[in-house]
């Protein structure tokens, strides 16, 4: 075999090459090299057919470089380069040998060559440059170098996926991450995830609430240092202490400009506490200046979400999943045009000054940095003091808050929640007796008096329309079953009330108990939570009874049936922070899913003990049965002297 110095203009790719694919990246990666380092590797030839022609048999990705090079003026026309000539008989065992018997290098020595050659004065540009890849490329592979020679070591041997290897470049504390690698056991080494959350522990996703609310530009201004994750593109801060100063800072500037502007009070949270405006009154707000168009719009999309609430149901009723999907689509669409119209139309309100001095603001933080003002806020002891006639929750007159379920889902959780109710009484028929007789002698005393009793108790059929309810019938016939009703076998009504005398009272109570349940309306489901003065409310608390015993999320009872935001609170009250802000951008059919699949796997291992438990207890707000607080008695008003 021969050596020769030949022109590229005489060589030509043999159709003997193996090779008949090339990669374009490649292609580019090798005409950056051969610029860089000249050809590193002689071309393998043989004579052509044409006299002073040469087909390249092993090569050819070279060969093609060198002309797109000419080609781009980065060669001459009569660029020369070293070829070996072979016998013609050995062509395709030549070809094929090149390009099979040989072996790629090792990840972990590119690493730590490429780590190497930055280490020699190159710039990552640079770098870039001469292997023809992008700069990512490189710093890629400059931080995968850099990691703990441990790690290189274990990612050689097989015992950590490339995967976790990137995961422990989230921080250039070698000393650290060969503490974590130690503590990993089993399955952890292969969970990347796990890994950076280990090394992370101390600081905080760039994505994070506070950090979108502070901005990173203030946080390095104040300081704040941040890691950058090259595979994950995101970063991390470091100074999560910091971090919570700034938007402190942030927030009680925020609080100083509400009071200036005449407010009583000003509370301020990052995290926010939904019970602790839920217990507060709210004074009137007048609408002044807000456009017509504005409002028009508004009403549009109120109209539009309400009529597609009901053709949601109805699809629901045909079990048409594509209309399904398709209809959920335009409500979360039609909610979050309302969603930006009610917020353009909060600045379009004016409140009375006086009033206002007694009244304050919430404010607060949603889940991705937004900035939350709840202004009119009105606490208890101050609602007797405001100059008006009372608050707005006090004035039937008054605009309500939207419902926070659609009407349809909202009776559908009510029929649930009363067959809790019944299920819970008959099993406390000494609070159902006290439930019964305190409602008759209210209604006996406060009414006109009458010649004699009135007393009437109408049978109640509360049934959801989505849901299966067949349990808890059966365990209310039951219940009906274990009562003592022979005395209803007498004929006359007489002998029926003698039979029932001699009843003992443990039975009588039990038959009471039962018809107090039969007669509970499902009406008495308040949805905002806020605690109600409604013995009622106090007989179920008192009863202790839990009803998320009797009544459990599902795909389709409730989660299919409220929007991506309200899923994202469902997902964060019992899942974390974290599944809120890694499915922000899911599809509703997707986080439906995953909730559903939360919900009905709790004992699968899946979810951590402290998720399982939210999850177990999880209601929609105001169904658990809470203990109702009275409201405060009015204050005696004296006579003017």
């Amino acid at each position: 075999m021969t050596h020769q110095q030949i022109e590229i203009k005489h060589l030509d790719r043999s159709p003997l090459n193996v090779r008949k694919t090339d990669s374009h990246a490649a292609m580019e990666e090798l005409k950056a090299s051969i610029i860089a380092h000249g050809l590193m590797q002689n071309l393998v030839v043989v004579p052509a057919k044409k006299k002073g022609k040469f087909e390249v048999i092993a090569g050819g990705r070279r060969l093609e470089s060198l002309k797109q090079l000419q080609t781009e003026g980065k060669l001459p026309d009569d660029h020369a380069v070293p070829c070996r000539i072979a016998d013609p008989a050995e062509a395709a065992e030549l070809s094929l040998a090149e390009n099979t018997v040989r072996e790629a290098m090792h990840p972990a020595d590119e690493f730590e060559a490429f780590a190497a050659l930055i280490g020699k004065g190159n710039t990552a540009a640079q770098a870039a440059q001469r292997f023809g890849v992008d700069e990512k490329h490189v710093l890629k592979r400059l931080k995968l170098g850099r990691v703990a020679s441990e790690l290189l070591a274990a990612y050689r041997a097989e015992e950590i996926s490339l995967e976790s290897l990137e995961a422990f470049t989230v921080t250039d504390d070698q000393k650290r991450q060969v503490n974590v690698f130690k503590s990993l056991q089993g399955w952890q080494r292969d969970s990347a995830s796990h890994i950076r959350k280990c090394l992370t522990d101390k600081m905080v996703e760039s994505d994070d609430k506070l950090a979108i609310f502070v901005g990173l530009e203030a946080y390095a201004a104040a300081g704040g240092k941040a890691k950058a994750d090259l595979f994950e593109d995101t970063s991390y801060l470091e100074d999560g202490a910091l971090l919570q100063r700034l938007a402190g800072a942030k927030l009680d500037l925020v609080g100083e400009q509400l009071k200036a502007e005449g407010w009583g009070w000003v509370a301020v949270s990052i995290e926010s506490d939904y019970s602790f405006a839920s217990r507060l009154g709210h004074i009137r707000a007048t609408p002044f200046g807000a456009p017509e168009e504005l409002l028009a719009e508004k009403k549009k999309n109120e109209d539009e979400i309400a009529a597609l609430d009901k053709a949601i149901d109805a699809a629901w009723d045909t079990e048409d999943e594509d209309e399904q999907a398709r209809l959920d689509e335009k409500k979360d669409e039609a909610e979050e045009r309302l969603n930006e119209l009610e917020e353009k139309l909060e600045g379009f309100v004016t409140f009375d000054p006086d009033e206002m001095k007694l009244a304050g603001c919430y404010v607060t933080l949603s889940h991705n940095g937004e900035l939350r003002v709840e202004k009119g806020l009105v606490k208890t002891e101050d609602k007797r003091k405001l100059p008006t006639t009372g608050t707005d929750d006090e004035d039937e007159s008054s605009p309500k808050e939207k419902p926070l379920y659609a009407s349809p889902l909202f009776e559908d959780l009510q029929a649930f929640r009363t067959y809790a109710a019944r299920l819970e009484l008959a099993k406390h028929p000494q609070i159902a007796f006290n439930l019964m007789a305190f409602t008759m002698a209210v209604g006996v005393l406060r009414a006109r008096p009458s010649t004699g009793p009135e007393i009437s108790l109408t049978r109640q059929f509360p049934k959801p329309k989505i849901g299966d309810i067949t349990k808890l019938e059966q365990q209310w016939e039951a219940v009906e079953k274990s009562l003592s009703l022979k005395w209803l076998k007498e004929k006359s009504e007489v002998a029926q009330f003698r039979a029932f005398q001699q009843l003992t009272a443990d039975e009588k109570f039990a038959i009471l108990a039962y018809c107090t349940g039969e007669a509970l309306r499902p009406r008495q489901f308040v949805a905002d939570a806020k605690p109600t003065d409604c013995a009622y409310e106090e007989a179920l608390a008192q009863t202790g009874g839990d009803v998320a015993a009797y009544w459990r999320p599902t795909q389709y009872n409730f989660l299919n049936r409220i929007g991506k935001e309200q899923l994202l609170s469902v997902g964060g009250e019992t899942l974390g922070d974290d599944w809120s802000k890694s499915h922000r951008n899911d599809k509703k059919t997707q986080m439906v899913g995953r909730l559903d699949t939360a919900f009905s796997k709790l004992d699968s291992g899946g979810n951590s003990y402290t998720a399982a438990d939210a999850l177990k207890q999880w209601l929609p707000v105001g169904m658990a049965f809470k203990k109702a607080e009275p409201q405060p008695a009015k204050g005696k008003k004296t006579k003017a002297a």
